[in-house]
């Protein structure tokens, strides 16, 4: 129902990214005196790449710390400027996944960023998708802190009066959520306004270069830190998140509350270098501005994966929200 006031369609257009985002766009347009273009019916010949799953270590792991990125496809259309109005006519050759991660693509500083796809976006204005993007993610930035911020004190007081406002923030924030990740469902169909399918695939295989891009620098990162040699730390990845193991940091250093030491050490170490090397890859595709943005946000004592998005966890601190007793999360 919020997604549908706040868009201004009908409750049952919600179920359809297309129209939501149709008319989202006409509505954010017209405020600027911009026409938009006659819509007219893309083909679509064939699959293109999705996102990237690891293929888990499976068994028991002890000592694992998640990192998520921040709504990964609204921060990847908006850090490489990913707009119709944008798409460069000429792409940039021959480009993948596994060539940026070499660095062996050569990316001219002409005022472009470019995707794995080979697609290049003008950098010198901002494009309205992204702008767009932008807003819509700053209001439930501030809705899931309040939300948040009442569930830790709920945990602390047990007052259920604080539980309306979990309820009422939490659902603001899932609406501006489901808003910005339907964004990619409605551009990557050949039945939407805009959809073209270099602007589809640049954010795919973009978010594969962004994951597998950390998940290569947090590997070299711990086994520089624990004097090791090509030990691959990274139990998991899928899509937008890292799971990592710390159970040889967590035994050499023994600390008296291991939680509160991998807390520590996920702020004031994991992810400051998370984001410098975002940081470096923003530099090197020429972006538009770096938007990678990964926090820490489950810290388990255990977790079991027996194959890919199938785990269990035994989570003591989700996102800074501390439980009394450990929460199970099954997936």
């Amino acid at each position: 129902m919020t997604l549908a006031y706040e868009a201004k369609v009908n409750l049952v257009d919600v179920y359809s990214p297309i129209r939501v985002w149709d008319v989202l766009i006409y509505n954010f347009l017209k405020e600027k005196n911009i026409v938009i273009p006659r819509k007219k019916i893309s083909k679509k010949d064939d699959k293109y790449e999705g996102a990237y799953v690891k293929d888990p270590q499976t068994g028991l792991h002890n000592w694992v710390m998640s990192f998520d990125l921040n709504s990964l496809y609204p921060h990847l259309i908006m850090q490489y400027n990913i707009s119709p109005e944008t798409l460069a006519v000429e792409g940039n050759g021959d480009v993948s996944v596994d060539k940026m991660l070499n660095q062996t693509v050569s990316i001219a500083e002409d005022g472009h960023t470019v995707t794995p796809n080979g697609a290049r976006f003008r950098t010198d204005a901002q494009g309205f998708l992204p702008n767009m993007m932008e807003t819509m993610y700053n209001d439930r930035v501030k809705f899931k802190k309040w939300s948040l911020e009442a569930k830790q004190k709920f945990e602390d007081s047990k007052d259920k009066r604080y539980l309306n406002e979990i309820s009422k923030y939490n659902n603001i924030q899932l609406a501006r959520k489901i808003a910005l990740n339907s964004a990619y469902g409605a551009i990557g169909n050949q039945y939407f306004r805009y959809y073209d399918r270099r602007m589809a695939t640049a954010v795919t295989t973009s978010g594969q270069l962004a994951i597998r891009w950390i998940e290569n620098k947090v590997n070299e990162y711990l086994n520089k830190l624990l004097d090791t040699t090509d030990v691959d730390y990274i139990i998991a990845s899928d899509t937008d998140s890292i799971y990592v193991r710390f159970d040889e940091l967590v035994s050499k250093v023994s600390p008296k509350n291991p939680v509160d030491f991998l807390d520590k050490v996920a702020k004031e170490k994991i992810e400051p270098y998370i984001t410098k090397c975002y940081e470096e890859l923003a530099e090197y595709v020429n972006a538009y501005e770096q938007k990678m943005e990964m926090a820490r946000e489950v810290i388990a004592d255990k977790g079991i994966w027996t194959a890919k998005k199938r785990y269990i966890l035994n989570v003591h601190d989700s996102e800074g929200v501390r439980y009394a007793e450990p929460q199970i999360k099954v997936m």
